[in-house]
């Protein structure tokens, strides 16, 4: 008897009410500065119809639901390159003024890329709102030597930019 794929019977273990990815705000001018909040800007409602509610770089989460959050964001390095950058952030209880969740680190440790355009982590989170709302934010938790974050200008056009996913998932 053969493993065939199809024939499996999983069971589903969260399926998500909605799915929304926020787009983080791209600039030449944004800089990197541990506590601050990193800027977000427009909303995609990908799946079902949650579409939060965005004030100065917070998102409030309604509540009655639990939430699964995932950003990451993009460092880059003016001027002349330095090995060893990193930018480390967290997500942010604005409500209860605590950071949650997984810290995440974007590195450049050697000389293989000056620009670094990529991304090499992502903070997590699961927020309890099922009784209240929360206001979260993304902030900069550690910084050496990048000074520009979710960079963008006519000479560097790509992908892969900041975002913060968000699904909303039944209480």
């Amino acid at each position: 008897m053969s493993y065939v794929p199809s024939h499996a019977e999983l069971p589903i273990l969260a399926q998500p009410i909605a799915l929304t990815v926020i787009e983080h705000t791209a600039s030449t001018s944004q800089t990197i500065s541990v506590g601050n909040r990193v800027n977000i800007g427009t909303v995609h409602n990908w799946y079902g119809s949650f579409s939060p509610t965005i004030t100065t770089n917070q998102i409030t989460l309604p509540s009655g639901y639990y939430y699964y959050l995932e950003s990451s964001i993009q460092a880059y390095k003016t001027g002349t390159f330095i090995a060893g950058m990193y930018t480390s952030f967290q997500h942010y209880d604005e409500t209860g003024a605590s950071s949650i969740g997984t810290v995440a680190t974007v590195a450049q440790i050697s000389n293989e890329d000056d620009l670094l355009f990529s991304r090499d982590d992502c903070s997590r989170v699961l927020i309890d709102c099922s009784s209240a709302s929360k206001d979260v934010s993304l902030k900069i938790t550690a910084n050496q030597t990048f000074d520009r974050i979710n960079y963008n200008s006519s000479n560097y056009i790509y992908a892969g930019l900041g975002r913060t996913v968000i699904w909303q998932l039944a209480s």
